[in-house]
């Protein structure tokens, strides 16, 4: 008795046979060209199975084109008595007298797919002289489009992990905490997604295949550079490190694409929002509306791909919210005229325990620890000058 696993293997092998079956016997109408396109996107088992039938029948084919021996015999050797098909797609049966060569007669005008019989033996080396023809559309356009798709891969960090990566261009990833890149590359260009959080890339060149970056609405072209995206709630922000990009508005495509990844067409249209060269930065909205621009100390800005905070003049509750993206132990900021105090400094990123200290030693800031949490409060000594 075969298990679950041999008989879903057993049906999806059958319903891939169908379907070549279907391609071989002429061009499918529009609906059954869009069930096979969901029946391969359900499953890569399902297009697996379906290049191995197409495999299958390339070198039965080839075995039979170098077999010389007579069609009739080896039917008759194989008590083949009905459904042959012929290479005009018409069957033919035996006359009800004899089984001997020449006694075949036409059967026109019926499918001879519907008169075959599983209970009958087929004839080896007929099929395989019948899939001879069939060898020369084994490469149709289902199997062209499927080559042809870009290759996908998704890549993640969780809270408090980064990561480095090569792209298979050989493009240099590094991924902060809490985030996901989806990577699409084909012949023409290369395309990353920043599904959530921050990515820095060093683009290695490639004339040929323009790199991209996909942020939301947004869609950031590279010209042969080094740059970092932070991708928040309500905006995105494009730090250059080295060379230039354009910042475009991503126009959606009229379908979800391979998978649900290309949600957007791949050429830029109208004007790009803004340049940015080496040393600059720009915070915009999903809309397009560019919310800041100007120059950045890039080293701070990037401080995190070597594993550091770096900050000059921030609130006290913007460096906590970072701090908070790579650490259990959360700090939270109870009191408003503390958030809003400025601060300066370079700390490493999982040593909440030195930030806290500094902290404390501000005038008026006192940190307390509740469990996972450090609350900034201000001091007894501030409380009693505000009374």
């Amino acid at each position: 008795m075969r298990t679950p696993d041999e008989q879903l293997h057993a049906l999806i092998a059958e319903q891939a046979a169908e379907w070549y079956v279907a391609h071989r016997d002429g061009e499918l109408a529009p609906s059954q060209q869009q069930a096979f396109m969901h029946w391969l996107r359900a499953s890569p088992v399902h297009v697996a199975e379906y290049l191995s039938i197409a495999g299958m029948a390339r070198d039965i084919g080839e075995a039979a084109r170098q077999n010389t021996t007579p069609l009739q015999p080896l039917l008759r050797e194989a008590d083949m008595a009905d459904h042959v098909v012929s290479f005009d797609g018409t069957a033919y049966t035996p006359a009800p007298d004899a089984r001997a060569p020449g006694k075949y007669r036409r059967r026109a005008g019926r499918d001879h797919r519907a008169s075959r019989s599983p209970r009958r033996p087929f004839a080896r080396w007929g099929v395989g002289i019948a899939m001879s023809v069939l060898a020369a559309v084994a490469l149709f356009a289902g199997l062209q489009w499927f080559a042809s798709r870009p290759q996908l891969q998704t890549y993640a960090t969780r809270h408090g992990e980064q990561r480095s990566l090569q792209l298979p261009d050989n493009t240099v990833v590094r991924l902060n905490s809490d985030s996901t890149i989806a990577v699409s590359f084909d012949r023409r260009q290369r395309r990353v997604e920043v599904v959530r959080g921050q990515a820095y890339f060093e683009v290695a060149k490639d004339p040929a295949r323009p790199f991209g970056v996909q942020v939301d609405g947004l869609l950031i072209k590279d010209i042969g550079t080094t740059f970092d995206i932070y991708r928040q709630e309500a905006d995105t922000t494009v730090t250059v490190a080295e060379g230039q990009v354009q910042v475009w508005r991503a126009v959606p495509a009229p379908s979800t694409g391979w998978f649900g990844l290309d949600r957007y067409h791949s050429a830029p249209q109208g004007r790009p929002i803004v340049d940015l060269t080496a040393g600059h930065q720009a915070r915009i909205a999903a809309s397009g509306q560019v919310e800041s621009q100007g120059p950045v100390d890039v080293q701070r800005a990037t401080a995190w791909t070597q594993g550091n905070i770096a900050f000059e003049n921030q609130a006290i509750a913007a460096v906590a919210a970072e701090f908070n993206r790579y650490n259990n132990l959360q700090i939270s900021v109870s009191d408003p005229r503390i958030a809003m105090l400025p601060i300066s400094g370079t700390f490493d990123a999982h040593d909440v325990s030195t930030f806290a200290a500094f902290l404390d030693s501000l005038p008026d800031v006192h940190v307390e620890t509740h469990g996972q949490q450090l609350v900034v409060v201000a001091s007894r000594v501030s409380q009693r000058h505000h009374k």
